[in-house]
């Protein structure tokens, strides 16, 4: 048995001659070769993002201050205009709509705390001053029995319609029932991921023991002070420096790794490795595997992977992306300059509104 000279992955079982390898080195082979493709990919992915990060915030986040400024000029300039002109009901519903919608955007997206008083006055329900006769009062007092009693938000708009009334309040007791089956699903699926999390610990945990094993045969038999040889010195200060790194990193397949490369540099070959202690690498490197795999798939579905499919993709086809999404900020701060120019009529600002959907 020979093993491979690729220094950028552990070494692998190679058979020679008319020699086949066993299943246990198959499965070496397998693992190591998944890891290191994987280890690979995500590596290259965070060095991608990081280049991104670093443009967005160079090129892109200004553009973006400039147009949240824009923004918020227009929405309080809006709310000025709403509280000063006597506008019909329905123009003021549309403006107080918009206004509403534009500052929940600011605060939410950009943080914009300026937003935050204007987004709490426009929240608050429209209080009715016009006084309702008895029957409304029944209506009411009815509808906060069911609603706060029985959980029921029910509209009565006529207490005569029995049979309305009762299709209504099936319905409203059906979705009520669905919504607690749907709760109690959720729990059992919170104690299901609690129990994954347990032994997703307890695995991390094995690899954890087996890197410290790992660390401490490779600084037994690393420890410069041991060696008198000046050349061979200087080569395990610094194979010390990368188990060092990889130890504190928790990096098993890398410890994993450097101790084959030591092996290798000792004139050891890989098919001296027991069978028990070859079971057992397979294993670590199977959990580590699945690590990574997790690890791929958190890092899609965060703002990492948001970004690389934003920005992502060749050198060519990022630069595209950045240049879309300049040209489409540098053209929104234009379109607000206008707009807010243009508003300083009151018969434009009519105009707008009138454009406006509930």
């Amino acid at each position: 048995m020979a093993t491979s000279e690729n220094a950028s992955q552990l070494p692998t079982f190679n058979p020679s001659g008319k020699a086949h390898l066993s299943a246990l080195q198959e499965q070496f082979n397998t693992y190591v070769t998944a890891v290191d493709e994987l280890k690979s990919r995500l590596a290259e992915r965070q060095q991608q993002t990081q280049e991104i990060q670093t443009r967005l915030q160079k090129e892109v986040q200004p553009l973006v201050r400039e147009m949240v400024e824009r923004r918020v000029a227009l929405v309080q300039y809006l709310d000025q205009f709403y509280s000063q002109t006597d506008l019909p009901k329905l123009e003021q519903e549309k403006l107080a709509g918009f206004i509403k919608n534009q500052a929940s955007f600011l605060v939410q997206h950009h943080d914009a705390q300026e937003m935050e008083e204007i987004l709490r006055r426009y929240s608050e329900p429209v209080p009715n001053s016009a006084a309702r006769p008895d029957k409304n009062s029944a209506k009411e007092e009815t509808q906060h029995l069911l609603k706060h009693v029985l959980g029921l938000d029910v509209q009565l708009q006529d207490l005569q319609d029995l049979e309305a009334f009762q299709a209504r309040l099936d319905q409203q007791m059906q979705e009520e029932q669905e919504k607690r089956e749907a709760q109690r699903t959720h729990r059992q699926k919170e104690k299901a991921q609690q129990s994954k999390e347990v032994k997703l610990k307890k695995e991390l945990e094995s690899i954890s023991k087996a890197s410290r094993r790992l660390y401490t045969t490779l600084a037994k038999l690393l420890h410069p002070d041991t060696e008198r040889d000046e050349t061979a010195r200087h080569w395990k200060e610094e194979a010390m420096k990368k188990v060092t790194v990889a130890y504190h990193q928790d990096d098993f397949f890398e410890l994993l790794r450097l101790q084959m490369e030591f092996m290798h540099e000792q004139e050891q070959v890989l098919a001296k490795v027991p069978e028990d202690q070859l079971a057992y690498y397979v294993r670590l490197l199977q959990e580590q595997l699945q690590e990574l795999e997790e690890e791929q798939g958190e890092f899609h579905l965060g703002t990492a992977g948001q970004l690389l499919q934003d920005f992502g993709g060749t050198a060519k086809q990022r630069e595209a992306k950045f240049r879309a999404a300049k040209r489409g900020l540098k053209e929104e701060i234009q379109q607000l300059e206008f707009a807010l120019a243009d508003f300083q009529d009151p018969a434009a600002v009519r105009a707008f509104i009138k454009g406006l959907s509930l």
